[in-house]
């Protein structure tokens, strides 16, 4: 039994992290020179870099993810980012509901998802395209044909993505108006 004494918080964080990552160490139990002992020492050390490099010891383990959506209509011109102004997700404050840019915080592959309500009253079209750092990865074309039917169009995308990449979605054709409420953006890494 291990008893850990008058020892910090931090320190009782490590221990008990280093106690689940260690593993037991396989030898020759007869070799009685310091071989043996070199190799629990190597051993150690490793475990010990594997909890100082992975960054998960005392930390949540929640992937990346973002959701968020349009709280009013809004009119944007071509090639402007779309923002989505209501978060209902960013679980690593990766989504900003200020420029409407998701920027990756660690590479991986990532699926993104949009859906589009073009405003029918001003018989605009809306021609959305996810973004990443400033490439078309994915189109979507939004047309209620001039009628009065409310059509919401919903485009996904997979994309592999840098540490650092920022993806958004622009209207790559012309100016969109957006119903609010109806029209989202989300997206969560994958590995």
């Amino acid at each position: 039994m291990i008893t850990i004494i008058k020892m910090g918080r931090l320190q009782g964080i490590f221990i008990f992290c280093l106690l689940l990552k260690f593993g037991i160490v396989e030898g020759d139990c007869r070799n009685t020179t310091l071989k043996l002992f070199d190799d629990q020492i190597q051993a150690l050390q490793q475990s010990v870099r594997t909890i100082v490099d992975d960054g998960t010891c005392g930390k949540n383990k929640i992937g990346v993810g973002f959701q968020a959506y349009m709280g009013s209509h809004k009119t944007f011109a071509k090639g402007v980012p779309w923002v989505y102004d209501r978060v209902v997700t960013n679980t690593h404050n990766a989504y900003s509901a200020t420029t409407g840019k998701f920027v990756a915080p660690s590479k991986g592959l990532y699926i993104f998802s949009y859906q589009t309500l073009s405003d029918h009253s001003s018989g605009n079209l809306s021609y959305a395209a996810l973004h990443a750092n400033g490439k078309i990865k994915s189109y979507q074309a939004c047309d209620n044909g001039g009628s009065r039917t409310w059509l919401t169009c919903s485009t996904s995308a997979v994309v592999v993505l840098d540490k650092g990449d920022v993806v958004y979605i622009a209207d790559h054709v012309s100016t969109s108006t957006i119903r609010g409420g109806y029209t989202d953006f989300s997206g969560a890494k994958l590995n």
